[in-house]
């Protein structure tokens, strides 16, 4: 069984080896966040997609060996073998690759990303703890087609499991999300940009709340 103090995050903070500018500017952000205050609304999401096979699986290893912060959660997005044995607390599934967790992998929290409903009843069957759907807003850094406000909503109405927003969520955007029926956002380029990534997360958490306790 899962642990109970394991909630749907208010901020995901996705940390993409591909984004980075090079491998020690993505272990040293990771080692910042490793300074987050002690709560487990945060998710610290670790991504890379550029590697394969054994070069993966020791992404990993670094990854979880330089995040000290053993009060925030650490989700590893891919391979449910790699989050358990690289000992994360978490694991991310991307849509394509949704599916339910094995017998030793169950007290991993269990999040997936989805685009449309169908993911989302994918998803839901596979017993996720919790969905990403994006991107609500254009991302500065790729060309996707962005969902919106309106869909997100849409979403959120029809969805059993907690909906958090990723896609061009930053401090400017975030309280525009408050009012869609969504549990909290991700955020990736604007954690990753930031001088202090720290401060970018706890600043994007406490606008979020804010934005809800309006709303």
């Amino acid at each position: 069984m899962k642990p109970a103090a394991n909630p749907c995050p208010e901020v995901v903070a996705i940390v993409d080896r591909s984004y980075a500018r090079d491998l020690d500017h993505w272990l040293d952000t990771i080692r910042r966040l490793s300074d987050l205050p002690e709560d487990p609304k945060v998710c610290v999401q670790i991504r890379v997609k550029s590697l394969r096979n054994r070069e993966l699986e020791q992404a990993a290893k670094l990854a979880r060996e330089a995040f000290a912060n053993r009060s925030v959660s650490l989700s590893w997005n891919g391979d449910i073998h790699i989050a358990t044995s690289c000992g994360f607390d978490a694991c991310h599934q991307p849509q394509e690759d949704i599916s339910g967790f094995p017998v030793e992998a169950s007290h991993l929290v269990h999040s997936a990303s989805v685009h449309d409903e169908a993911s989302l009843r994918q998803a839901q069957s596979c017993d996720v703890d919790f969905v990403l759907y994006g991107p609500i807003f254009q991302p500065h850094w790729k060309k996707v087609q962005a969902q919106g406000i309106h869909e997100l909503a849409k979403l959120a109405a029809l969805a059993n499991v907690p909906v958090v927003a990723i896609g061009g969520i930053n401090l400017d955007t975030v309280t525009r999300i408050s009012q869609t029926g969504a549990s909290g956002v991700a955020c990736l380029s604007s954690l990753m940009d930031a001088a202090d990534p720290v401060a970018t997360v706890t600043k994007l958490q406490a606008k979020w709340r804010t934005g809800v306790q309006l709303a």
